[in-house]
Parts: structure tokens; C-alpha cells; sequence
């Protein structure tokens, strides 16, 4: 019988996380692994898409992030189901599942980091905690380096396990205008002030620059307000492919990062990439080879190189091309399954875990 994987993840909204989550769990080797997938609260368009694909998925029913009832339900759940591995996803679930899986009986306990983590208590909470996991994965060296530092993780269960992403069709491509285009939420760790600072550099030297911003966020009413010229604001769009199709550049403004998906679904889409030196874009943004790298905060820095990819549209369209590549080598949804597929079935080998125990 195949081993049992419970993935445990805080929401089923549509994010980041949820994205590699969903293609982990329905890109599983049914003759190895049998998935299920548990939220805590929030049972969105992802979970509804993972029941459509034949994958089990619930929520606990969580009505805020710490419900004093979810422990139990989440141990009723494993000791019933009995898993042979809990992989969580996202703080709250990481909480979760090393409260409870040990108790339960689940004889590998997964943990994940997606971000160069900057609020203290997080790491603090995730130091204390590592004696309750074997492992950790991590979306990016930057991300590993990071969590072994920051937050006195050992180093050995932390393990990289890269981001994958599709590979689209390049069809249907228009980029004769030098438009920008952002994707990501309007809030403080996106710095898209920052980006609007620059944007109005970029247009004294390009007037007929276009900047689209795709988003929402909390900060979304005060940087409508500051009135930039030139800025398209097109909310949330579950489908972001025709952006990707008519714009010349992705920027990204960050001053903390993981392994941004958005910047992978660029350079998926032969995108250039002007993205500020932070967690994983200092990994896949190779300085004049699939894009620039400026420092945080730096408008002029982020106008100047942004400047110059959009008014070259025939070097833009080299560093996309040198950006898909890469893609197709190294950011594969394939090789995230198989990445965790060979951990999986490591840690059951040393834990002497056979099949249908």
C-alpha cells in the first residue's frame, strides 16, 4: 500500500503556497503516496480544485488563528488516519502540526519555511519548537541560509526544496510598448511606494511608459492616492496570463522575499526581471542575464535599470529567453514533486517506515 502524506496548510485561498500545495498533492506518485490534505480554516478554490483532481481535502473549522479545539480535531484526524507523514505549510500549520503529530503517532513530521521570516517571535516559536520535526524545507538557499541564522535551526533538517511553476505556451505575445507590469499584495513587504517613487523616474525618461499593477492589498487606497501617472491598477486577476503576454519587464519592489512565485511565472513567460536583492530573486535574477538587481528601497536604482530593460526591447526579449530556460531546467513543477517525493521516502527509510504499516 502506498505511504500515507497528510499535508497540512493554514488556508486554501489562492496563494502562493496553496499553488505548490496543489500541484504537490495532485502530482504525488499514486503508486507510492496517498494524499490528503487538511486546512485550517479558510477551504477556498484550492481545496475545491484538489477534491475536483481526486485529492481528499477538509478544514478543521478554525474561526480564528488559534482555536483551542483545532489540536483536538487535528489529533482525532491522525490517529484515526494514521499518516506516515505530516508535511505543514505556513506558520500556524508548522505550530500545529508540531503540537500534535508527535502525540498522535506519526512517525514523520515535515515543517516548511517560505520566507526570509522577519517577525522575531515567528523565529523564536520555530527555534523552540524544532525538536518537535525531523525536517524543514525551504523554498531557496537565501531562505535555508536565513532560517539556520535567524532562527538557530539546525542545520541539519533544513533541507532546499525549490519552487516549481508551469510552463506556459508563448503564444498570443505582444510587447511592442515598454509596459511594466507588478503582481503581488499591496502591502508593506511588497514596497510598491518605493516602486511608485521610481515609476515617476522612469517616466521623465520614458513618457510613454506604462506601469500595470496587479493586486490588492491594505495599502492599495493610500498608493491610489498618491495620483502616478502612468500606473494601471487592475485588482485581483485569478488570471494573470494576459499580462504576462503584453508586458516587456516584471518588477518587483520587495524588501523581504522567499522564492517569489511571481517572479518564476515571469520568467516562465520569457520575462525580463528588475527585482530588488532580497531572499530568492538574488537567485534567480542573474544580473544582465535574465534580468537587474537593485538594492531595497532604492528608487533611482529601481527606475534606472527598469528604465533601461523597457527601452530595449530587443535585450528584454534575450534575458526572457535566457529566463525560460532556467525555468525549464531547475523550477519545474516536476522536480518539486520529485524533490519531495525522495525526502518522503528518506526520512521513512530512516525512520524504518515501510508501506502500508
Amino acid at each position: 500500500m502506498p505511504h500515507r502524506i497528510l499535508l497540512l496548510i493554514t488556508e486554501l485561498d489562492p496563494g502562493g503556497a496553496e499553488k505548490q500545495l496543489f500541484h504537490l498533492a495532485t502530482g504525488l506518485d499514486r503508486a507510492r503516496f496517498h494524499p490528503r490534505v487538511v486546512c485550517l480554516r479558510g477551504f477556498g478554490d484550492v481545496g475545491h480544485a484538489l477534491r475536483k483532481a481526486g485529492v481528499p481535502a477538509e478544514s478543521l473549522g478554525m474561526n480564528r488563528k488559534w482555536d483551542m479545539r483545532a489540536p483536538f480535531r487535528l489529533r482525532r484526524l491522525l490517529k484515526e488516519w494514521k499518516p506516515d507523514v505530516i508535511h505543514s505549510f505556513l506558520f500556524h500549520a508548522n505550530m500545529l502540526a508540531r503540537v500534535v503529530a508527535r502525540r498522535a503517532g506519526v512517525p514523520v513530521v515535515i515543517g516548511s519555511v517560505r520566507v526570509c521570516e522577519t517577525r522575531r517571535h515567528h523565529l523564536l516559536m520555530d527555534r523552540l519548537t524544532q525538536g518537535q520535526m525531523d525536517c524543514e524545507t525551504c523554498v531557496c538557499d537565501a531562505v535555508r541560509e536565513y532560517t539556520e541564522r535567524e532562527a538557530g535551526i539546525d542545520p541539519r533538517k533544513l533541507v532546499t526544496v525549490r519552487n516549481g511553476v508551469d510552463l506556459p505556451v508563448l503564444e498570443g505575445l505582444d510587447r511592442a510598448r515598454p509596459e511594466a507590469l507588478f503582481v503581488g499584495r499591496l502591502d508593506a513587504q511588497k514596497d510598491v511606494r518605493t516602486l511608485l517613487a521610481a515609476w515617476v523616474l522612469v517616466r521623465k525618461r520614458l513618457p510613454d511608459a506604462h506601469l500595470r499593477i496587479v493586486g490588492t492589498g491594505p495599502q492599495e487606497a493610500e498608493l491610489k492616492a498618491l495620483g502616478v501617472e502612468g500606473v494601471e491598477w487592475r485588482g485581483f486577476q485569478a488570471d494573470v496570463a494576459p499580462s504576462y503576454r503584453s508586458a516587456r519587464a516584471l518588477v518587483l519592489s520587495s524588501r523581504w522575499e522567499g522564492l517569489p512565485n511571481v517572479v518564476l511565472e515571469a520568467m516562465a513567460w520569457a520575462l525580463p526581471v528588475v527585482a530588488t536583492a532580497t531572499g530568492g530573486s538574488v537567485e534567480l535574477v542573474r544580473e544582465g542575464v535574465t534580468g537587474g538587481l537593485v538594492p531595497i528601497g532604492d528608487a533611482p536604482a529601481l527606475a534606472g535599470r527598469l528604465a533601461q530593460v523597457l527601452e530595449q526591447p530587443e535585450e528584454a526579449r534575450r534575458m526572457g529567453a535566457a529566463g525560460r530556460a532556467i525555468v525549464e531546467k531547475e523550477y519545474t513543477m516536476a522536480a518539486l514533486v520529485k524533490a519531495n517525493e525522495a525526502l518522503y521516502e528518506r526520512l521513512l527509510r530512516e525512520k524504518g517506515v515501510s508501506a502500508g504499516k
